[in-house]
């Protein structure tokens, strides 16, 4: 169920991803946008801009308006020059919604990375007075991204929103993607294929399901959407404030995959931008606070059975 006030139209970009399908499936008034070709610079932000301008159209029929930023597909893998093509495209966007600002006053969060930004920064668990250390590709084009909405939108009446957000899992991840480690063992363990970890088994990670993700949001939404300071930003975190051990992730999946998971240790170039203890603090976290989260193995369960549907759905399982 959407937690966010009930008149406010949300508009989530890139809702067919991971973290962008939960919030928008929790979303009361969600904007129906048209496909958007993300493979072309250019027709993406063809496809933005018609959007924008549809959303502008709806949003006098609604007290208040939101857009999440949710796209993109860069990965810890990800090299120099895909990075510098989604903030181009990102950075476009911006100037056109700063140019067009849709009435009344609304919106914009975007949702960065924790742990990229966080990176190369000491003394865990991090808050959001953490002065950013991004040390990789990955991060670094999180925190251009941040920096881009607070440029872009400080002159207008949007209230800008950065949601840096911890290690999300849950169903429908991308499987071609080289990020998603809760996922990649449940398609390892169907395939009955060992997987290659880059990063020692003490490697602590702070792991949040998706819907949980989604109604964190929301609730933040909910509490900015009358804040009336747009020209200063919001910063927050958005995790399960909860360390595990990459070890810990896979003994709880192999209970509940009922079945011992084949692994060796890799190296990949991405690993020297992995840190070894990302856990998270909001110093924020009334305005977020759930009851209760989704227990890990639960969660673990929910990405086994959806692999595991997918691939009978597709005829890959060997």
């Amino acid at each position: 169920m959407s937690t966010t006030t009930n008149n406010t139209l949300i508009w989530t970009v890139g809702s067919g991803g991971l973290i962008g399908s939960a919030i928008n499936q929790q979303s009361q008034h969600p904007f129906e946008s048209t496909k958007i070709r993300w493979n072309n610079n250019a027709e993406a932000l063809e496809d933005l801009k018609h959007n924008l301008s549809e959303f502008n159209n709806q949003t006098a029929l609604h007290e208040s308006w939101a857009i999440i930023w949710a796209a993109g597909a860069t990965t810890t893998s990800t090299d120099q020059h895909d990075a510098d093509l989604e903030l181009d495209l990102f950075t476009q966007f911006l100037t056109h919604l700063a140019n067009s600002t849709p009435q009344p006053p609304g919106i914009f969060l975007l949702i960065s990375s924790a742990g990229g930004v966080y990176a190369g920064a000491s003394n865990p668990p991090f808050t959001e007075e953490t002065p950013p250390h991004p040390i990789g590709v990955y991060g670094h084009l999180k925190l251009a991204q941040e920096q881009a909405t607070q440029n872009a939108l400080k002159s207008t009446n949007i209230h800008t929103i950065i949601a840096r957000v911890s290690n999300a899992y849950g169903p429908g991840q991308d499987l071609n993607k080289l990020q998603g480690l809760i996922s990649k063992l449940a398609l390892s363990t169907l395939r009955r294929e060992p997987i290659n970890l880059f990063v020692p088994l003490s490697t602590v990670r702070d792991f949040i399901f998706t819907s949980d993700l989604a109604s964190k949001v929301h609730k933040i939404l909910k509490h900015h959407v009358n804040n009336s300071n747009q020209g200063t930003p919001a910063i927050r975190i958005v995790a399960s404030e909860s360390g595990t051990s990459i070890g810990q992730v896979l003994r709880t999946c192999q209970e509940v995959f009922h079945r011992k998971i084949p692994t060796a240790m890799g190296s990949h170039p991405s690993s020297a931008a992995q840190a070894v203890d990302l856990r998270f603090k909001s110093l924020y976290s009334t305005e977020s606070k759930l009851h209760t989260l989704t227990p890990l193995p639960v969660g673990i369960k929910t990405v086994f059975d959806d692999v595991s549907r997918r691939l009978a759905q597709t005829s890959l399982i060997s």
